[in-house]
This record gives C-alpha cells, structure tokens and sequence, in this order.
C-alpha cells in the first residue's frame, strides 16, 4: 500500500499542482499505530494537528515528531470541565469509564478496570482554536468522544471533505454515545458513509476458550473506523480545491481509487485540469485492472 500511494501520490501532485497542503487534524493521534495519513503526509502533501491529553502518548509523539505534525496535549470534546480518565493502556484513556457491565459479556479488557488515573481537564472544542485553519479531513478516535469532538467543530469542519472516525459497535464506556448517534451527526454535517477500513471483533469466553483459535473464532464486533465523505450528489457546490483534496486522500489515506477517480473526471470535466484518470489507472497494479 505505501509503495502504491507513493506513486499514485507523485502523479497526482504533478497534474494536480496543489496550492497548499491537505489540512488534518487527528483527535487521539496515540502512535500506537502508524498513522493512515502517514504516506500523504511524508510526500509533503498533508499537514497535520495532532491532539494527545495522554502524557505518555504525547511524549512519544514528541519523541519522534515529523515537520509535518503539530503536537497539541489539548483534551478535545464539549468545551467546559471534564475528568480524563488516564488508564496506564493510554489507548483506553477517555473521558468516560470502562463498563464493568459491558466487559463482563465480553471477556476481554478486564485488566484495565480500576487502574485509571482522574485528571480533571478543561475539554476545548476545534472551534474555539484560532491557531487552526479550517479542516478538510478530520481523523478521530476520542474512545467514545466522537459525537463531542464533530459537534465542537462544526465550523471548522464546514469545508471537511471527509473524517474518519472510530465506530464502536459494542459498548466499552459508561454514558458513551451508541452508534446510531455518532452516524447522526457526520449525516447532519453532510458527510456520508463511504466505508470502513478495519472492523475488531474478540472471541466471547467460554468454556472452551482454551481449546479455540482466538482470532480465527471472534464473532463479536467491537470497533473499527470508518470513512465518511462529504456528499458528492451536490458537487457542483464544492470548490475545486475540495476535489483536489479529497482525490488526494482517496488515493493516499483510504484507498478508494474509484473515488479518486471520479474526482479527476469532475475536474477534467471542469477543464480546471488536464484529464489524469487514464494515467492514474496506469499507475495501478494489474490485479485492480481489467
């Protein structure tokens, strides 16, 4: 995939002659994994603020900070008091508590119960940080903060043209948002569902969990991030810079190259650039063409 983006991405930068980087900011940036805009970002093309309330994750960010990434230790959320819950597994930190309840079904994640740190915090929205420029894609993995962080960023996020969010399907935390609420609100700001990248399931335990193949057998979903866009049924309404952009994230973040595609016809059509699509097909492995 890194390889393929590079590619994709040198070609797209020469025909599309972008103006100014991609703006990104990513709400839980814990380098616990390597970033999906990472490609994007390291050919110069992205520039990224990246919030981490968790000390030890926000050292690490520090640590190894490219040019590219601004670290920010802000607690992102409804602007007002809050308490972090800084669980020593910094990817479990959340303003809400793990769910004694819910982890009792599962099976899984018990040894993080009781082992939270309270830190009161001042949760600030993306609206309120003048230091930021309007978004065009949001990536956040708030651990149940999701609906808090889009909705203190509705102007910042007025332009977005996509944001990838963490979807949990299974309860983890005390009082967060279900589903159905975090899909309301992308909706509501015009963003659409395009796809999911991964999807985490476990296996419920059972009497013969010692027996079974753990990650063969796991039936019970319980997050995964999913790609929204920005509804292309009314694109004569987005700006060709809009266009640009979200071609450069479909080919280099999420991997859509039928989007990215689409994207290229509606700016050649526009006649805001020369025609790239067959190029860009050129440049894709034999497997994903005819």
């Amino acid at each position: 995939m890194a390889h393929l983006a590079a590619k994709l991405l040198t070609y797209l930068a020469e025909g599309l002659a972008p103006v100014r980087p991609v703006r990104i900011a990513d709400v839980g940036a814990n380098p616990i994994e390597a970033p999906p805009y990472g490609a994007l970002a390291a050919a110069g093309l992205a520039e990224v603020w990246g919030f981490e309330p968790n000390d030890a994750a926000r050292a690490k960010l520090e640590a190894s900070k490219p040019d590219w990434l601004h670290v920010l230790g802000q607690a992102v959320g409804r602007p007002g008091r809050a308490v972090f819950n800084a669980y020593p597994a910094s990817e479990m930190s959340s303003i809400f508590k793990l769910s004694r309840q819910s982890i009792g079904y599962l099976g899984h994640f018990r040894r993080h119960l009781g082992t939270e740190t309270e830190v009161p915090v001042d949760l600030v929205g993306l609206d309120q940080l003048d230091d930021m420029p309007p978004l065009d894609l949001l990536k956040v993995d708030a651990q149940g903060a999701e609906v808090q962080v889009l909705q203190s960023g509705r102007g910042k996020l007025s332009k977005a043209v996509a944001v990838i969010a963490e979807m949990r399907f299974y309860r983890l935390y005390d009082g967060e948002p279900d589903l159905h609420e975090l899909d309301a609100e992308l909706r509501q700001q015009g963003f659409v569902l395009h796809k999911f990248i991964h999807q985490k399931s476990r296996m419920l335990h059972n009497s013969q969990s010692e027996r079974l193949n753990r990650r063969a057998i796991g039936s019970q979903l319980i997050d995964g991030d999913a790609v929204y866009i920005r509804s292309l049924e009314d694109r004569m309404q987005w700006s060709d810079e809009q266009i640009a952009h979200l071609a450069f994230l479909a080919a280099g973040v999420f991997e859509s190259h039928d989007l990215a595609l689409l994207c290229l016809d509606e700016l050649s059509d526009r006649n805001a650039v020369a025609p790239l699509a067959a190029g860009y097909v050129n440049h894709l492995p034999k497997e994903l063409r005819a």
